[in-house]
């Protein structure tokens, strides 16, 4: 004779709380909650940032360091993708595209001339600077408590700025024919790093003055540089530390 069912019946909610597993004969749930394979890595994405920019210095502006340069650069992209969990779909679209982008542009380099080499890789460098910064910034406006995930995701942002703007500066160069900086004449072409170097110099207001601006269009791209360099840093910066400092304080015991 079968007996009655006496345990009592749980509403989904109730069976999701701890130490209440799956009554006997009912499929186990898979377990919620657990974050995506590198989720808000962003001190991943950084120590690529500064990969990228040691392989820039080191590579040169040769075809193979252009070749690296840009491979590296689509791993710290997808990466940043991936650390801000953006949809399942626009991750599809970005490692089906980044790929086939960078080997566009890398084809490209070696069939073209020298300055259409120069031309796709810093429009190819510049959007793939745009993509990345704008997944961060929409992550970290969701996390409710600042970490320093939430840290290291400003410094990429203000870094991919940087890089941004030096991909504007080459871009410059190369469309107008004539030398973007004043102290590299014909026939000297100022490389990736020279524009690189002058990025941050300029985000950073350091003025060293070795390399300045010499047309109108590169010179207003500076000023814009420097504006939205000083405003990030005392604005979203700033307070991501203060808050930081706050939640560090908040979890010291009180003597």
């Amino acid at each position: 004779m079968h007996e009655p069912d006496d345990s009592p019946i749980r509403t989904p909610a109730e069976a999701t709380l701890p130490g209440t597993g799956p009554r006997r004969g009912e499929p186990e749930e898979p377990s919620a909650g657990k974050p995506p394979r590198f989720a808000d890595s962003y001190g991943l994405v950084l120590v690529l940032l500064i990969l990228s920019y040691f392989v820039l210095a080191i590579a040169g502006d040769t075809h193979y360091g252009r070749v690296v340069s840009l491979i590296v650069l689509a791993a710290t992209t997808w990466l940043a993708l991936r650390a801000s969990q953006v949809q399942r779909r626009l991750l599809r679209y970005a490692v089906a595209i980044i790929p086939l982008a960078t080997l566009a542009a890398i084809v490209l380099g070696w069939l073209g001339s020298e300055d259409l080499a120069r031309t796709v890789t810093a429009a190819l460098t510049a959007l793939l600077v745009i993509v990345a910064p704008a997944a961060i910034v929409k992550r970290l406006a969701s996390h409710l408590v600042i970490n320093v995930n939430t840290f290291y995701g400003a410094i990429c942002v203000y870094l991919l700025i940087a890089m941004f703007f030096a991909s504007m500066f080459a871009l410059t160069g190369v469309l107008s024919g004539d030398p973007f900086f004043a102290q590299i004449q014909p026939p000297q072409k100022a490389g990736t790093v020279d524009y690189l170097y002058f990025s941050f110099a300029t985000i950073t207001t350091v003025g060293y003055g070795d390399l300045t601006a010499q047309g109108s269009v590169g010179r207003m791209l500076a000023v814009c540089e420097a504006i939205l360099g000083q405003l990030y840093l005392i604005t979203v910066v700033s307070l991501v530390v203060q808050n930081l400092g706050e939640a560090r304080r908040k979890k010291r015991p009180i003597d």
